[in-house]
């Protein structure tokens, strides 16, 4: 809690910000980058006692020492805020007494930790990191096939002590009695190698990782069910300052915001963890050319008043059942005038910008509009819906608009795993 006087220091600064902002003192220019001092340091972050897990690839040890996904994540986060707390100060439990103790220990966080409606009241939340679902895997071979939650009944089904799976089960009616709890995934993984237990409810990718430990081959194990993907995050104890935990939040973002020289560095540590993945697709090719050309269609009638219509996400710019499937819209000089899945980022110039990968793939599409008319370039493209890097294509087409100015149309689709 805030004393009166702390309150009144805040309320000084806050309102110089406004004065500056309608003064026009800070004027951040489109595409510019944020430098790290500009995220206000208003908490005590590094007051806080910080614990983790074993869960790769978000956090986990490796050679005696802590890493991950969420690691990394965190000690930017923290020196984004002006601070510098790094891997040597957090301490690595079991899930259950990690979770214990930011629940029953004041000034403390947590990661990484999935935010569950059962959850919410229980601590305060800085996030997302990613998202994540929990499956339930069988022994490779074991015959059992589930194809709706009425099919688990009868069956052990393990779980780690106080993990996301014990909700999600009980959600779906399985009972108290068939959930073996246990304090650590390798004892889950040995005991269904064992046939101690018929199934075992945990993260897809943190389980594969186990099993490969534990028995040497990730492939002894299948999937049988798989429950909704589930947002994954930092969490506080409930006593920790709500200004720590929005600090915090916005050095978190700001980590996760696209810089120079064309990605975040959320990104870079996607893509050092995970590589780039393939999708399960849902899009053809030949419905990203159809939107793509009735949008070019519909700027060479009206440009402005399509540019609209695209910046507020109107159908069929953007799809309400498929939001990976948008439109959005350069001029010959690199600047977005449209973006139907990301408005805030019109008016920038991405020139000379690339992917994780290094590829300038906006120049590409300019250089192969104003060359071919038409065509389609590759590249490596985060999807915030999975949270993960994934290759992707993109279909463009030059045309021009009613105001006599050439615009480049795009639209795209992320690659299919067969491909």
């Amino acid at each position: 809690m805030l004393s009166p006087r702390n309150h009144a220091s805040l309320y000084l600064i806050l309102l110089l910000g406004a004065i500056l902002f309608v003064c026009g003192c800070v004027n951040e220019q489109p595409g510019e980058s944020v430098p790290a001092t500009t995220v206000p340091v208003t908490g005590t972050i590094e007051s806080l006692s910080f614990y983790t897990t074993e869960m790769p690839p978000y956090n986990y040890e490796e050679n005696g020492s802590l890493k991950g996904i969420s690691v990394e994540l965190l000690e930017l986060a923290t020196e984004e805020m002006g601070t510098n707390v790094s891997r040597e100060e957090l301490q690595l439990l079991s899930w259950s007494e990690g979770y214990q103790a930011v629940l029953d220990q004041k000034n403390s966080m947590i990661f990484t930790i999935a935010r569950l409606p059962s959850r919410e009241t229980s601590f305060k939340w800085a996030g997302p990191i990613m998202t994540a679902h929990t499956v339930i895997f069988a022994r490779q071979g074991s015959g059992i096939e589930i194809d709706d939650p009425g099919d688990l009944q009868n069956y052990r089904i393990g779980v780690e002590t106080d993990d996301a799976a014990i909700p999600q089960l009980l959600d779906i009616g399985v009972d108290e009695s068939q959930i073996v709890q246990v304090l650590n995934a390798t004892l889950l993984v040995s005991m269904l190698r064992d046939g101690d237990i018929d199934l075992w409810a945990y993260g897809e990718v943190s389980g594969r990782y186990f099993a490969e430990q534990v028995t040497g081959d990730a492939s002894g194990i299948e999937v049988v069910y798989s429950f909704p993907y589930v947002p994954l995050y930092y969490a506080f104890s409930l006593d920790v300052p709500d200004a720590t935990v929005q600090s915090f939040q916005q050095a978190l973002d700001a980590v996760k915001t696209a810089r120079e020289p064309g990605y975040s560095e959320f990104e870079r540590i996607l893509y050092r963890y995970l590589g780039v993945g393939c999708y399960r697709n849902v899009t053809s090719d030949a419905e990203v050319m159809a939107l793509a050309n009735l949008t070019a269609e519909a700027i060479e009638q009206d440009a402005q008043g399509t540019f609209r219509k695209i910046n507020e996400g109107e159908a069929p710019y953007l799809d309400p059942e498929n939001p990976a499937r948008y439109v959005f819209v350069y001029d010959t000089d690199l600047v977005l005038v449209a973006n139907a899945d990301n408005p805030a980022s019109v008016g920038n110039n991405f020139q000379g910008l690339v992917d994780v990968t290094g590829t300038p793939f906006r120049d590409e599409i300019r250089s192969g509009a104003l060359q071919n008319g038409t065509g389609w370039v590759e590249y490596v493209f985060l999807d915030p819906e999975e949270s993960g890097l994934y290759n992707k294509m993109t279909f463009y087409r030059l045309t021009q608009g009613s105001d006599g100015q050439q615009y480049i149309v795009c639209s795209g689709k992320y690659k299919d795993c067969g491909s």
